[in-house]
């Protein structure tokens, strides 16, 4: 698959943020339909890590895009880059099929797996526009 259509799938992930996120109980894993509210719960989370497995449509498109058969798992998980400010922290995304080998420059297979970062505030917003950490204290 080239990058280019790799690139395009993460962005429609990523602008598929801004809905609301869907959660069901799922083992000691929940289950998410938009990565959105599991980037939140990162910056939230003492640890700064937030970890599901992506269902409904962005997973399916995920799978087609990379040719994976329809019952292929995919996980999000989000550790913390970097505090910007408080409340706003710098993220990254990693999207992974562990079960879904593919093919590799070099001629191996291995597990899909994609990685993203991005900057975001506890309000959903990039911090050049969050008023998020900036509040003045009396």
């Amino acid at each position: 698959m080239n990058r280019n259509r790799i690139h395009n799938m993460l962005a429609f992930c990523i602008l598929a943020m801004t809905t609301q996120t869907g959660i069901a109980a799922s083992n000691s894993i929940p289950e998410v339909s938009q990565v959105r509210g599991l980037l939140l719960s990162a910056i939230e989370s003492k640890s700064g890590t937030a970890d599901a497995w992506l269902v409904g449509p962005m997973a399916q498109k995920l799978r087609a895009e990379t040719q994976a058969p329809d019952g292929t798992k995919v996980r999000a998980t989000v550790s913390t880059v970097a505090e910007i400010r408080p409340g706003c922290k710098r993220l990254r995304l990693i999207l992974a099929m562990p079960s879904h080998k593919m093919l590799t420059r070099n001629g191996t297979h291995e597990a899909f797996q994609m990685a993203y970062e991005l900057n975001l505030c506890r309000d959903g917003q990039p911090p050049q526009v969050s008023s998020v950490g900036l509040e003045k204290t009396p």
